[in-house]
């Protein structure tokens, strides 16, 4: 997805939920559903979602300077995160009046829920359709809200459906705590993918030991210690080590061959410093930092 493209994605996903959400809303009043209400209140926290989503991506795409080297790339990963605990603020709204209301069940009109929940359902797979296939955390923050929604909305669906032939009215309040329990989890992702971001652990599906044993296995490498591997604030892999090799002067060998086992493993941004006379516990620091 194109960053024009992405832009103009959150935009037009942000004005359709925003309208939307208000009609949801007034139709939940209405109808008295808790879940097409809950629905309603997930639709505007995905409006949120999408407002920050879109806030965010403005300010990473400020240029680099001298107090921020890495640019404000971060910013989307805070956002996320923000993302994620709106998640678990609405997901404990929903449990709090599902539980009062599976306590008395209200009357609720089922074919009004079950036509407003339709045509939200349709809504936020437009919107689905159009965040789809992003690999911007920040953006997939503001998916996940939208198909959270989505299942938000066959719930109510269900809800409806169940009331308008049944007549059974403890069914919303319980369908609501479904409802909860995927926005929870939903939250808790989030949260738990940009911590680890942001914390600079090792990004998912980098294995460290075996990158370590393909570059321990190139000959002249006698060691490989203070290995670290990150993801930079644009999305890309980086990666810091001291390279034990039993020769200086075979480093300008050895470089080239130690830069394309990491490119397999999608290492865009590699720092390698050679040292030689490595034991188990010291090497003699050539001084000599080497970049790609």
């Amino acid at each position: 997805m194109s960053h024009v493209h992405h832009h103009h994605a959150l935009n037009a996903a942000f004005w359709l939920t925003a309208a939307f959400a208000v009609v949801e809303l007034v139709g939940g009043l209405m109808a008295n559903s808790l879940a097409l209400l809950a629905d309603a209140g997930h639709m505007v926290s995905d409006v949120a979602a999408l407002g920050l989503a879109m806030f965010a991506g403005r300010i990473a795409g400020r240029p680099a300077h001298r107090q921020m080297t890495y640019g404000y790339g971060r910013a989307k990963v805070l956002a996320a995160q923000v993302n994620g605990l709106m998640l678990w603020f609405l997901s404990g709204w929903i449990v709090w009046e599902a539980a009062g209301r599976l306590a008395n069940p209200p009357v609720v009109q089922g074919g009004m829920v079950l036509w407003i929940a339709a045509l939200g359902l349709i809504i936020n797979l437009i919107v689905m359709r159009w965040l789809h296939g992003s690999h911007d955390i920040n953006t997939r923050a503001a998916y996940w809200h939208v198909l959270g929604d989505a299942l938000g909305s066959v719930a109510a669906i269900v809800a409806g459906g169940v009331i308008l032939l049944t007549g059974w009215m403890p069914i919303d309040p319980i369908l609501s705590f479904i409802v909860a329990g995927i926005l929870a989890w939903g939250g808790w992702r989030l949260v738990r993918e940009t911590t680890l971001e942001l914390m600079e652990a090792v990004p998912q599906g980098v294995d460290p030991g075996a990158m370590e044993g393909a570059m321990q296995a190139v000959e002249g490498v006698t060691g490989i210690h203070h290995i670290h591997i990150w993801r930079l604030p644009a999305g890309k892999l980086a990666m810091s080590a001291h390279i034990g090799i039993d020769e200086m002067a075979h480093w300008t060998e050895l470089l080239p061959a130690l830069l394309k086992i990491l490119k397999q493993y999608d290492i865009e941004h590699a720092t390698l410093q050679p040292e030689t006379g490595c034991d188990d516990n010291h090497c003699s620091v050539s001084g000599q930092n080497q970049k790609n």
